[in-house]
């Protein structure tokens, strides 16, 4: 029996669709075939412009940066490409979440897909490939100014065309690419074509697949702090007061914040894109494509309504009465908790600052956004595992027998989290 396939299109990717893919449940990931057609379609014209006295188009016939205005042949920008990520994919700190970084792929993949950035659909499926075998990249968590995901992304391209350095997770080790692609039965070096490495690099992929594991697991923990509260009749004992309205406030802004990332999902990132003007031939447009401004907005958003959830969550932990020496050190941790949630609320897109000598007038750092969202929740999550030892009716939680069958289902689902997936 044929193993269940699911196509991309690059308009209908949700957070849902990525996180059930991660996790295997739509079986093979493929690119759908109208979308080979509009890959074709604009391909062709980017093998127009390698002809003899075809017009200069950045990325596709030039340098890039300083060598922008600079005129390479087909041969020496395949030549090119073997170099270009390296001087972008400078990076450090810890290593981002596998999972993270593989569902990165799948998004760039599922954009790709749209047609606009004219890359072969060959290249797509390579991504897929890689995406469907289980290999996760291996990024570095820091190294980007801000405006696009350059070094984290540099790091992705790196891997799908096999280069040297290239690093990635295959069946929970890290190695060189090359060799999970081998273990893995895929080629072990890609070559990629003209604006082919532009079109991975460029843009902020990275930013929003931290965005769609945030909500994600948002979600997952907003329904277990309800679970908890709805079990303990939290508001007939502890009678938070505003809490009703507070809670609606913050569902119809979570609402607003994933549907802004479930957008985001589906929208081409890179420079130039290529419009359809007549029947076959494509004009390149440039534009601040690659800038994940509104993901940024709503992801320090969500750091304050990370913030309001903290708060209710510490009051409740207050109102318990317990003076034992466990429950007040449970208060004194959870304090510590609400403190950093509301120090991450400093909105990171509000640092707006220009980079490249005012080239770029704008970098809303969404990147650092994602990363301070998914502290956040990390620390969220930390403070429900509070609620739940206070909560206990001997007020120190773990192994305690008299723990409700309720309370012990609710503490091993939080367990079982980590901010990838379960």
């Amino acid at each position: 029996m044929d193993m269940q396939k699911y196509y991309i299109d690059g308009y209908n990717l949700t957070i849902e669709d990525i996180i059930s893919a991660v996790k295997g449940e739509l079986g093979t990931v493929c690119i759908s075939p109208e979308a080979v057609k509009r890959c074709e379609s604009s391909r062709n014209q980017i093998r127009k412009w390698l002809e003899r006295d075809a017009p200069v188009v950045y990325g596709v016939n030039t340098g890039l940066g300083n060598l922008k205005d600079t005129a390479l042949s087909p041969e020496d920008h395949r030549e090119w490409n073997k170099t270009i990520p390296y001087p972008h994919a400078v990076g450090l700190g810890a290593v981002i979440d596998p999972d993270i970084t593989r569902a990165s792929l799948l998004i760039r993949a599922n954009v790709l897909c749209r047609g606009y950035s004219a890359v072969r659909p060959e290249l797509i499926r390579r991504m897929l490939d890689i995406f469907n075998k289980g290999i996760s990249p291996v990024v570095l968590e820091l190294g980007s100014t801000g405006l696009s995901d350059l070094g984290p992304l540099a790091q992705n391209a790196m891997v799908v065309a096999g280069l040297e350095e290239a690093e990635a997770f295959y069946q929970g080790e890290r190695k060189k690419a090359k060799e999970c692609f081998k273990e893995a039965g895929l080629v072990p070096v890609f070559p990629l074509e003209c604006k082919e490495v532009l079109a991975q690099m460029n843009g902020s992929t990275m930013t929003q697949a931290i965005a769609v594991f945030a909500c994600y697991n948002m979600r997952r923990l907003m329904n277990l702090q309800k679970e908890i509260e709805k079990s303990f009749d939290v508001d007939e004992k502890y009678q938070v007061d505003s809490k009703k309205k507070v809670y609606s406030a913050i569902e119809r802004s979570f609402e607003y914040i994933s549907g802004i990332v479930d957008f985001e999902n589906n929208v081409s990132c890179d420079n130039p894109l290529l419009f359809e003007v007549s029947d076959g031939n494509y004009e390149p447009v440039m534009g601040c494509n690659c800038s994940n401004t509104q993901v940024g907005f709503v992801l320090d958003l969500l750091n304050v309504l990370i913030s309001e959830k903290a708060v209710f969550i510490y009051e409740m932990i207050c109102r318990s009465g317990s003076e034992k020496y466990a429950a007040r050190k449970q208060r004194m941790f959870a304090a510590s908790l609400v403190r950093e949630i509301k120090a991450l609320c400093l909105p990171a897109s509000a640092d707006s600052i220009p980079t490249k000598g005012n080239q770029e007038d704008h970098v809303e750092f969404s990147y650092g956004a994602a990363r301070k969202a998914m502290k956040a929740v990390k620390q969220y999550k930390l403070l429900i595992a509070c609620l739940i030892d206070t909560l206990s009716d001997d007020g120190t939680g773990r192994g305690n027998e008299s723990e409700s069958g309720t309370l012990q289902d609710i503490r091993k689902q939080l367990d079982s989290m980590k901010m990838g997936l379960a």
